[in-house]
């Protein structure tokens, strides 16, 4: 199939830290990684940085499916990429995830929004150790924009997930929400760490 992933742009009118910092987009880079080797292929569209608008992508890529990830200052963003994807080809199907999405699935229905991507309920449970079969993010997804990811004042920054969820159970935090808290292995991490430009 041939699918696009999309991180959307902050609503303007909310606070972004993109003033400060625009780092590379670690799950969709992850999930092209799977996608690609289960022979899909995937492309991933940062609106963050981008200039041309939604319209030209979907022309250009012409996507099976849409996937948009997102957090709660996206919501309205992306019910607004959702309708102009519709209007522009019917027949797409557009799927949201991300952390918003799998605390609050309910903010996403939307008549343009076909699915509502949760991991199953032991997704991530604790079992001593990760599997990142069939492997780690592709570095060069998406080349494109590698040279325009950075934090504060360091340019050319690159993320690595070394744990998952979180060891504390405050209240007011969505971390014991999706996950329980599990550690990578040192050397899968150090592994990982070898493959960043």
């Amino acid at each position: 199939m041939n699918i696009l992933l999309i991180r959307p742009k902050p609503d303007c009118s909310s606070i972004g830290l993109q003033s400060v910092m625009i780092c590379e987009p670690l799950e969709l880079m992850t999930l092209a990684t799977v996608l690609r080797a289960n022979g899909h292929t995937a492309v991933i569209l940062d609106m963050i940085l981008e200039r041309r608008p939604l319209k030209h992508f979907i022309n250009k890529h012409r996507p099976e499916i849409v996937g948009i990830t997102g957090y709660i200052s996206h919501v309205g963003v992306i019910k607004k990429y959702a309708a102009k994807i519709k209007t522009l080809s019917p027949g797409i199907k557009v799927c949201v995830g991300g952390v918003h999405a799998a605390v609050c699935p309910e903010d996403f229905d939307d008549p343009n929004i076909d699915y509502i991507c949760r991991a199953a309920e032991d997704f991530y449970r604790y079992t001593g150790c990760a599997d990142f079969t069939p492997g780690f993010p592709d570095r060069n997804l998406p080349k494109r924009y590698t040279n325009k990811y950075y934090y504060l004042f360091q340019t050319r920054c690159a993320l690595i997930k070394t744990s998952f969820g979180c060891p504390y159970n405050c209240n007011f935090c969505f971390c014991k929400e999706i996950t329980h808290y599990f550690a990578r292995p040192v050397g899968e991490v150090v592994g990982e760490l070898l493959t960043i430009p």
